[in-house]
């Protein structure tokens, strides 16, 4: 009797485990549509193009203040790093030359027909950079004329919905409900070895309780 009482209550243990655990996932959801409908994404701004003003200290064109976010891509040999780039109106990108041994330059070669972006198309190397602001939405395509071959190109996106696509994988269990359940499953292991020691090595039947 001593020994069935006592998995009575082991199983007691693990169904309160289990129980807990089927209801992390719903409390994670609950969680998710309550904090959802706080992000919300840009409207266009302005219905210019690249801003393309330019100021002579040391060589780099600086964009008009557009207001937005800034965005950087990494000119290096033979790539722009990214290569492909998403971006609300009103962002600001640099393309910032990472001490390059080769001579670049950016050339768009297709835009909006609103937009007039210029690009940069000096050749540059070492130490450079430039900005330029897009305001139009649609895709920008671009090239380092030299290297174009080697696969040198670019593209931006512009596009108002661009600040509210989401990066990566998709978290389904946030990283709180994943704490709950590695907590739930280790208590349910170290109950049962408990109740696995009890039953292997103990569990005399106590002579005070003449029930037992």
């Amino acid at each position: 009797m001593y020994r069935r009482e006592l998995l009575r209550a082991v199983s007691g243990v693990l169904g309160a485990g289990v129980g807990t655990t089927a209801m992390a996932p719903v409390g994670a959801q609950q969680e998710g549509n309550e904090s959802g409908g706080e992000g919300g994404s840009g409207e266009a701004s302005g219905n210019g193009s690249d801003s393309g003003n330019k100021t002579g200290g040391g060589g780099n064109e600086t964009g008009g203040g557009g207001g937005g976010a800034t965005e950087t891509v990494n000119v290096v040999d033979n790539a722009f790093e990214p290569e492909e780039l998403a971006i609300e109106p009103g962002t600001t990108v640099e393309w910032a030359w990472q001490g390059t041994a080769n001579q670049h330059n950016v050339n768009p070669t297709s835009q909006p027909g609103e937009a007039n972006w210029e690009g940069h198309m000096p050749l540059e190397s070492g130490d450079f950079s430039f900005q330029s602001t897009f305001d139009v939405e649609g895709e920008y395509e671009y090239q380092c004329d030299p290297h174009a071959s080697l696969g040198m190109v670019g593209t931006i996106t512009v596009s108002s919905g661009a600040g509210s696509t989401a990066e990566g994988p998709i978290q389904l269990v946030p990283d709180a409900a994943w704490t709950l359940v590695i907590a739930t499953v280790a208590g349910m292991l170290a109950t049962l070895s408990l109740a696995y020691a009890f039953i292997r090595f103990g569990g005399s039947t106590p002579s005070s309780n003449p029930e037992r």
